[in-house]
């Protein structure tokens, strides 16, 4: 499968930008001699109107022939006379033709972008709160699940994209939020923080406004107060409520604001109530490769029934059940959390260095701003990965975490739980992909139900808006990385080769069509704009010599042209042996 998603990416690719080269010669009047996909032994042709069509046993690239068109060949005296050879059409004529494969290779992904935002973007998920991280913006504003946000700043929002977009624009700026709540009308004031978004590697570094919130409706995962009647019915901080039994009748729950609804109602009854909860799933360490499913699925699918005492409840507060706050769903081995602070599945982290903790997302950036700040300075820009992380680990700090752990099996007279202090630091490693990396190694202990749907209300609208920012951002990347190896920014092992995009292609398969036709996009605009590039043997090499061709008002001389071509051959398989040895590597690690 790998084999064959390479090419369903390669293919469409290089088709596309040789047609380009065919059918403008073929408008501007040249010979089409051959049009292969391919290099090598011919494995099919045929002909037509005078045209070899063929297709070759290596896919790694194509070629348009045209009468005349090789720039280092000597000047034909017959060519001279045919109307149809490339060499005999101005130079407006073969720029166009020549141009054509990398304008050809921008026009493929704004119709591959578009076509897959109006296939894959028709339901979209509305601007509702489906979570507020504790201790965010939104949360201490007020901000509630299922708040509906309908403008901002008085500009109308329909779906959590658009939401996205308008927070993004705000760091640091106080702003009205329009909401709709239990079918009432309201407006919130938000201050977005200022989130660093960054790839030092290619120089990139900005800020964007989140107020932490999801569209994932959270799931109803608890926080339990020690010592309340949910506490001593026997309900621990991580489990999940599967369901809500009032008076004998059993309601199903999926979701935290479903069980805050179905236990306020429950509680105006003054019936007895009992729960139907799943405790987390006790891996007490987990590998990195199982990390991920243990995050998806962290609870065990048994549920045990837990009555309570209510009788002085009127919330769900009054119960000892809150938000699920910083708990520990799971731990990786031979990581910080594990080395050091000896973390378990199902503790609660109260505090950082005496600072309250809300979120394990507080704890991820408060470990990890100093690494951010280093990474993040233009002169470590470039740098080895190595040097980098020797830098971090002389600043990095140890931290003191507070937790709380409940005691499983209690002697009679004995607290039900402890408090405990953990040294934590945060780990740095050079990734096998050859970049500094931050890990701590908790895994949460919530998780979330999937966003409900609705009809997108400007689907060839925001699918325009979404092609072009898209396509912007893929060229962005692109310059970036090009303008890093330059620079020496961005070391040469980065660069890949056809193993590295077959890699690529198949991970993005498995992330499903519209990932894949993203990245396919993506790989066309990277191959129009190489194909520009001033080198010899490419297109832009061509272009950079009818440029001067025009300017001397007379081609460029034979033997300048044939050097030119021998330094382009040299340069191109010098690359193509950096690029496997770059491929290989990467498949050893």
């Amino acid at each position: 499968m790998p084999l064959l998603y390479a090419l369903l990416m390669l293919v469409p690719l290089v088709l596309f930008h040789e047609f380009g080269h065919f059918v403008v010669a073929r408008w501007m009047g040249v010979r089409v001699l051959s049009f292969s996909i391919g290099f090598g032994p011919v494995v099919l042709e045929w002909q037509r109107n005078g045209t070899q069509y063929a297709i070759r046993a290596l896919p790694l690239g194509g070629f348009v022939r045209m009468l005349g068109d090789d720039p280092s060949a000597p000047a034909d005296p017959e060519l001279a006379n045919e109307p149809d050879a490339f060499t005999s059409k101005p130079v407006w004529r073969r720029s166009l033709i020549v141009g054509a494969g990398p304008l050809f290779n921008f026009i493929l992904p704004l119709v591959v972008l578009f076509g897959s935002a109006l296939a894959f973007r028709q339901q979209v998920v509305p601007s509702v709160v489906g979570a507020v991280v504790p201790g965010g913006p939104a949360a201490l504003a007020g901000l509630r699940t299922g708040d509906q946000i309908r403008a901002i700043d008085g500009n109308a929002v329909a779906t959590f994209d658009d939401l996205v977009d308008a927070v993004s624009a705000r760091p640091g700026k106080l702003t009205k939020f329009s909401i709709l709540r239990a079918g009432q009308a309201r407006d919130v004031l938000v201050t977005p923080i200022r989130q660093r978004q960054m790839i030092p590697e290619l120089g990139l570094v900005r800020y964007v406004g989140r107020i932490q919130v999801l569209a994932q409706p959270e799931a109803s995962v608890v926080s339990v107060t020690p010592n309340s009647p949910a506490w001593l019915a026997g309900v621990q901080s991580g489990d999940r409520v599967r369901a809500v039994e009032v008076d004998g009748k059993r309601t199903p729950v999926e979701r935290f604001y479903e069980l805050d609804d179905v236990l306020r109602h429950a509680l105006t009854l003054n019936l007895p109530i009992a729960l139907h909860v799943s405790h987390l799933r006790w891996q007490s360490e987990v590998s990195g490769e199982t990390l991920d499913k243990a995050v998806e699925h962290p609870h065990n699918d048994a549920t045990v029934r837990l009555p309570l005492p209510t009788a002085a409840a009127i919330d769900m507060a009054g119960l000892g059940l809150l938000a699920p706050g910083a708990i520990v769903g799971s731990v990786e081995k031979a990581t910080p959390a594990v080395t050091q602070a000896h973390l378990l599945p199902g503790d609660e982290l109260l505090t950082l260095d005496g600072k309250p903790l809300t979120s394990l997302m507080q704890l991820y950036e408060e470990l990890r701003r100093p690494f951010d700040d280093i990474r993040s300075k233009k002169e470590n820009q470039g740098r080895r990965p190595e040097d980098v992380v020797a830098e971090a680990r002389k600043v990095l700090k140890p931290h003191v975490l507070h937790l709380r752990r409940r005691v499983s099996q209690p002697l009679p007279g004995q607290p039900t739980f402890v408090e405990l202090d953990a040294p934590l630091t945060l780990g740095i490693e050079v990734s096998p992909e050859h970049r500094p990396h931050a890990q701590i190694g908790i895994g949460p202990a919530t998780d979330y139900t999937v966003a409900p749907l609705i009809a997108n209300p400007r689907l060839v609208g925001s699918a325009l808006t979404w092609t072009g920012e898209k396509f912007v951002e893929g060229a962005e990347m692109v310059f970036r990385t090009l303008a890093g190896l330059l620079k020496g920014d961005v070391p040469v092992r980065e660069v890949g080769g056809p193993l590295f995009i077959a890699q690529i292609a198949n991970k993005s398969a498995e992330l499903g069509p519209e990932t894949f036709l993203v990245t396919m996009a993506g790989l066309s605009i990277n191959l129009g704009i190489v194909n520009l590039l001033p080198i010899p043997l490419v297109d832009g090499g061509h272009l950079l010599f009818l440029l001067i061709e025009a300017i001397r008002r007379g081609p460029v001389q034979l033997r300048t042209r044939q050097i030119a071509a021998y330094v382009g051959m040299t340069f191109l398989g010098l690359l193509f042996l950096v690029v496997m040895k770059n491929d290989i590597e990467r498949l050893i690690r």
